[in-house]
């Protein structure tokens, strides 16, 4: 029913689903307002709380610019309001339609206001997945579209208070809800929001996001869901997820990873076993069945690992004492037995040693640095490129990285690897210089570390520690000097 209110009987309602830039740019919407009159009605129903009043569910940006009028005594404070008077139970509703239809609504109050709708309203709709349909067609909606908004607004508290805030993307906060799990989306989250505070220009990226997510799920093609089948993991009682924010289509998430790899990891040494025992071997031990292709398990005690081309060829009298390892295929159909293999260690002779001191005495910080200093120290005796064609064009690889290719392909660019000669002597005599690098870049990336933890303590606590030193040292390519 459409009428005139005194703008002195409105007051904002409680179901205003607008939360967030209320206040933006009132002043020039005053303005026009003062100079073109109302051209919108405002949405109003009757106030409980309030007698004689009346709650403003939307419309709440003119209804701001109407008292700043009035405070700018340019209308009186019982200025005639247009308005259109609904049901209060319609309210929020009609709050979530209007604001639909503008531009800046604040994606976290869009996914709070959809998720009130379909789980608090509909009472003559028993079913969810019937009131998400009955909520996407009111809306003119997609069904996707909406079971998205159900989605980021189960996601954690922190995440999305982050959103309201602008310190995430909607892309990011996307990203996030690729796994329904609070617990693993705040590991993630959080360490994201450490590196914010050093490397802001590097934090909260979707693909970081989703590569961190990536091992916390696994998608219906993974070879171990391949390989223990779908119907074994939820026969085991494991619960699946449906990732909306992958492509144009669904697909199915196991969110158990654990069970996952013990259901895998089971098979994997049944089936192992059986081949070792055919082919003559005393045992069989399986690698990490998520682990990279050249991971090997745990050297069982009494035992070394060697390596063969095709363990399969080894005389059947080394076979009768060894262990055989092997790993599941990267197709998930089956084991295959892996390169590397278990020989019975002999015991050492009295008084004598291995070549290497033992693990567990080694200084592997000691190490660490003496490789680190000698690695700056061949950089310092390689030749310059200042000057030269190579200038701005040739990198330092990152020391994370274990090899180079040939050529690579990175963002658009084309890089091709160079080998440069040394003199040992030229590294040698450069050793004091490289040392005292070394230890300036350890100072540094103390500092860093003092005020990142300085600035956690001061408002983010509950952020995991971040080693800032080893951001410093990630890898992305210096260049040469």
């Amino acid at each position: 029913m459409n009428q005139t209110i005194p703008l002195n009987k409105l007051i904002l309602s409680p179901r205003n689903v607008r939360r967030t830039n209320g206040d933006e740019d009132i002043e020039s919407l005053a303005d026009s307002i003062h100079s073109k009159g109302l051209l919108q009605n405002l949405v109003v129903s009757e106030s409980i709380e309030h007698a004689g009043k009346h709650e403003v569910d939307a419309g709440g940006r003119r209804w701001r610019a109407l008292n700043l009028l009035v405070d700018q005594k340019r209308i009186a404070k019982t200025f005639p309001v247009p308005v259109h008077i609904i049901p209060r139970d319609d309210a929020l509703e009609a709050s979530l339609v209007e604001n639909l239809q503008k531009v800046a609504m604040n994606p976290a109050d869009e996914v709070e206001a959809f998720h009130a709708i379909v789980h608090g309203g509909e009472p003559s709709i028993d079913d969810v997945p019937n009131r998400i349909a009955n909520c996407a067609r009111r809306f003119g909606r997609t069904v996707r579209y909406v079971e998205q908004r159900l989605r980021l607004a189960a996601l954690a508290p922190e995440i999305l208070s982050a959103l309201r805030e602008y310190r995430i993307s909607i892309e990011a906060a996307r990203a996030y809800a690729s796994h329904p799990g609070h617990a693993e989306q705040l590991v993630v989250f959080k360490k994201e929001d450490a590196r914010a505070l050093t490397q802001p220009e590097w934090a909260h990226r979707p693909v970081s996001i989703r590569e961190a997510l990536a091992g916390k799920s696994f998608p219906l093609d993974h070879r171990l869901v391949r390989y223990i089948g779908l119907d074994v993991y939820i026969g085991a009682g494991g619960k699946t997820e449906r990732d909306l924010f992958f492509g144009d289509d669904d697909r199915e998430l196991l969110i158990d990873t654990a069970l996952v790899r013990k259901l895998a990891t089971e098979k994997a040494l049944h089936e192992a076993q059986a081949q070792a025992h055919t082919g003559g071997w005393l045992d069989a031990a399986v690698t990490p069945v998520d682990g990279p292709y050249w991971s090997t398990p745990k050297t069982p005690d009494g035992f070394k690992e060697r390596w063969a081309s095709n363990p399969a060829d080894l005389p059947l009298v080394d076979k009768h004492n060894a262990i055989a390892i092997f790993r599941v295929n990267a197709d998930g159909t089956g084991v295959e037995l892996a390169q590397h293999w278990f020989q019975p260690a002999p015991p050492a002779a009295p008084g004598q040693a291995d070549s290497l001191p033992p693990a567990i005495d080694r200084d592997w910080q000691a190490e660490a640095r003496e490789d680190e200093i000698r690695t700056i120290a061949a950089r310092l005796a390689a030749p310059k490129v200042a000057g030269t064609a190579l200038e701005g064009r040739a990198f330092w690889p990152a020391k994370d990285r274990a090899w180079i290719d040939v050529i690579e392909e990175h963002e658009g660019k084309t890089f091709v690897a160079l080998m440069i000669e040394v003199d040992p002597a030229d590294l040698q005599e450069r050793l004091v210089e490289a040392e005292a690098e070394y230890e300036a870049r350890e100072a540094e990336a103390a500092e860093k570390r003092r005020r990142a933890e300085a600035a956690r303590a001061a408002g983010l606590d509950g952020v995991e520690a971040n080693d800032t030193a080893a951001q410093a040292g990630s890898s992305i390519d210096e260049p040469v000097a």
